[in-house]
């Protein structure tokens, strides 16, 4: 916690204080921002084939999971940076079935 303490201050922080974000703290954007995802992607059928889970911390996104082909997966990214505020994207997604690229639980 003590390690991670000055990032997670600082994330929004000086932005807010350059007049750069209108909040000043990097979590209060989470809320809206994955609001936002989840009425877009109910909205389109373009990730319907897809199974993807998706992690909002600090303006960062995080999308994980597999889709069917290589259209969807390219058009993630784009698809997330849409959404107000957000800052990164971070894509790790598999085409098809086969093993992630991401720890998973061992089945029991």
């Amino acid at each position: 916690m003590k390690a991670q303490a000055h990032s997670r201050v600082e994330r929004g922080t000086s932005c807010w204080r350059a007049g750069q974000c209108k909040k000043p703290n990097g979590y209060l954007y989470d809320a809206d921002i994955a609001k936002d995802l989840q009425r877009r992607f109910a909205k389109t059928r373009r990730f319907a084939d897809a199974s993807l889970w998706i992690t909002v911390q600090r303006r960062f996104v995080y999308v994980e999971g597999c889709t069917r082909n290589k259209q969807a997966a390219s058009g993630i990214d784009a698809f997330v940076r849409q959404t107000p505020d957000v800052q990164l994207v971070v894509t790790n997604t598999i085409i098809g079935t086969g093993i992630p690229n991401y720890p998973v639980m061992p089945a029991k």
